[in-house]
């Protein structure tokens, strides 16, 4: 039951953060840059970074919220349901390869990851984004083939890089509430 609640609850959390990707960041990026350049992918993507945070701290107990959570912001930002689970289930399996890749180098724990060293959890969520980024890239290259757009992997990259340093940076800062807040919810 705490793992249903902390899902429904990183659900509407990443939910919020879709919310003000496409209703504030996405128009902020069309005014200030070149509109077919983040129509596609955006240069500070936010949701990739709560993704990435919350898949290398909970692992797979995750997995539900950020599948479900990408599912509900990609229709946000596309209108097309199909597409949207498409790409959520692409988005989520190349988040989790590198996320599993990096537990198992690290010892092949699966569980919550406990370690509080903000250094330790950088160098694992720029790992996992530059990965999943690369990934994310191929798989759309590989499932749409012609119509993705050239470059996409580097507009991918920086989107996901930047929105990943930007709540790293956030959870640095909280980093002992966040994990108080994780264990309340786990233990209860």
């Amino acid at each position: 039951m705490a793992t249903l609640i902390v899902n429904v609850q990183l659900f509407l959390l990443i939910a919020v953060v879709w919310i003000l990707q496409t209703q504030i960041i996405y128009p902020i990026e069309r005014t200030l840059l070149d509109p077919s350049w983040v129509e596609v992918a955006s240069t500070l993507f936010l949701p990739a970074g709560f993704k990435v945070i919350v898949a290398v701290i909970m692992g797979w107990m995750a997995a539900p919220a950020i599948l479900l959570s990408t599912i509900f912001g990609m229709w946000l930002h596309t209108d097309d349901l199909l597409f949207s689970i498409q790409f959520s289930i692409e988005s989520t399996v190349s988040l989790y390869i590198p996320v599993l890749l990096t537990r198992f180098l690290k010892g092949g724990d699966q569980g919550v990851d406990k370690t509080k060293e903000s250094i330790s959890l950088f160098r694992t969520a720029v790992v996992v984004t530059v990965l999943a980024a690369m990934l994310n890239a191929f798989f759309s290259t590989v499932l749409y083939g012609n119509s993705a757009p050239l470059g996409i992997w580097l507009r991918f990259l920086i989107g996901d890089l930047l929105g990943t340093i930007t709540v790293v940076g956030l959870v640095v800062l909280f980093r002992q509430s966040i994990y108080l807040w994780i264990a309340k919810r786990l233990a209860g």
